[in-house]
């Protein structure tokens, strides 16, 4: 009777693996059908923004989303808006923020450097002195959105070698947590003056926390503190997560890009271990995509300049193929990167080199894991190496895995590790 059972939970269970697979086909097919039709909109948004009088925070959301999307820096649309980002003078925290966003991004920018250290230099003038970010220089109070998309452009600095005093990261996550809700949530504005919490400005709290955390270290001596702070903020977005993939939420691109960031830093992938961030937010964004490719909302305050064609409206057209196209990363990059892919270890590859790949793979999360299942049947032993060792940082198990041995041997682990990535995708 035992033996029946157990054959019949296995057997549910494979249905259950095979349906949750068919569905992640089918919306992974849907995202890149929906990022195929956006690409000539978004370009048509460069072109139109590079000849234009285009405010330079538009502009450079318009150049990431082109980064994030594959275009190349060559191609003539993103090439001429480059250049005039890199002319630009951008005097808002937004602005300045979403330029050092793209430095980070485009190692070719022109002037990447000297850019960078003056874009970085006049951002630490828009705090105010509880060392939180509004609108312009020396302001007498903050906000989080200017607060979150300021830890953001600081956070691109650092990537690029630019020193942020430790003390700015103490007084921005010392701030922010203050002004958490009873309940967990975030608000706009300060607690004086605070409108209720909401889930755009909540995840937009996540997210500076989580960098400030990053910044500070392990080592640092309130980083319990922020962990808590963090775990209530997500407790109010698993009370509130009807707001995820709702078209109708505040803010509802804004948010959703915020969410991803979120997500990606505290290495998220269900809310509360139910709602499947992504897959609602994607499901949104593939039922939302105007016929001409692009994306307009009614919910996003500045929705930027307008194309006709049915081609949107250009801040919700680029944070709709933000979100749709993942790239965002929770570890900053150093500056001169050594990147490792596992396509580049060969069987002659040194073990710094595979232990190095590893480490990049680690550094991914646990979405990597569906790219390293492939080199787990390679027949070159030091790709088998590498992506074992990744997987282990990732999950914490190989599930028998022993990367000494090829394919065929390694069938039943491999096996495992597939069951594993459908359930914690």
């Amino acid at each position: 009777m035992r033996l029946r059972l157990l054959q019949l939970f296995c057997a549910i269970s494979l249905i259950a693996a095979g349906t949750c697979e068919a569905q992640s086909a089918e919306l992974s097919q849907s995202v890149n059908d929906a990022l195929k039709m956006a690409r000539p909109a978004l370009t048509a948004h460069l072109r139109s923004a590079a000849k234009g009088a285009t405010r330079t925070g538009e502009l450079a959301l318009l150049v990431l989303a082109g980064i994030h999307d594959g275009i190349s820096v060559k191609d003539r649309a993103l090439a001429a808006a480059i250049k005039k980002l890199a002319k630009g003078k951008p005097n808002q925290t937004y602005d300045l923020a979403l330029r050092l966003i793209v430095l980070e991004a485009c190692p070719t920018f022109p002037g990447r450097k000297a850019l960078a250290e003056k874009d970085a230099k006049q951002l630490l003038t828009h705090r105010c002195d509880e060392g939180t970010f509004q609108y312009h220089r020396r302001p007498s109070t903050w906000d989080l959105s200017n607060t979150q998309y300021g830890a953001l452009g600081l956070r691109s600095a650092v990537a690029m070698g630019i020193k942020v005093p430790k003390q700015v990261w103490v007084r921005m996550a010392r701030e922010v947590g203050e002004q958490q809700g009873s309940y967990g949530g975030f608000g706009y504005s300060q607690k004086h003056r605070v409108l209720e919490p909401y889930p755009s400005m909540t995840v937009a709290g996540i997210a500076v926390l989580a960098i400030c955390k990053q910044a500070l270290g392990a080592n640092y001596t309130q980083v319990d503190l922020i962990d808590k702070q963090i775990n209530r903020a997500w407790s109010y977005m698993h009370k509130n997560k009807e707001s995820i993939g709702s078209v109708d939420e505040r803010w509802c691109y804004y948010f959703h890009y915020g969410l991803e960031r979120a997500a990606i830093l505290c290495d998220i992938s269900k809310v509360a271990g139910q709602t499947d961030w992504y897959a609602k937010g994607a499901r949104m964004l593939v039922e939302e995509q105007l016929s001409g490719g692009g994306w307009s909302s009614k919910k996003d305050g500045f929705p930027g300049a307008h194309l006709s064609g049915r081609r949107g409206d250009s801040v919700p057209t680029s944070f709709a193929i933000l979100f749709l196209r993942r790239k965002f990363q929770k570890n900053i990059r150093p500056l001169t990167p050594n990147v490792v892919r596992l396509a580049n270890i060969g069987p002659f590859s040194k073990q710094k080199d595979i232990d190095e790949c590893a480490r990049q793979l680690v550094q991914r999360g646990k979405v990597a894991v569906l790219d390293l299942i492939p080199a787990l049947r390679s027949e070159v032993g030091p790709q088998r190496q590498a992506a074992a060792k990744a997987l282990q940082g990732l999950v914490g198990d190989v599930f028998g895995y022993d990367a000494k041995k090829g394919r065929d041997a390694n069938k039943s682990a491999i096996r495992r590790v597939e069951l594993w990535w459908l359930k914690n995708r």
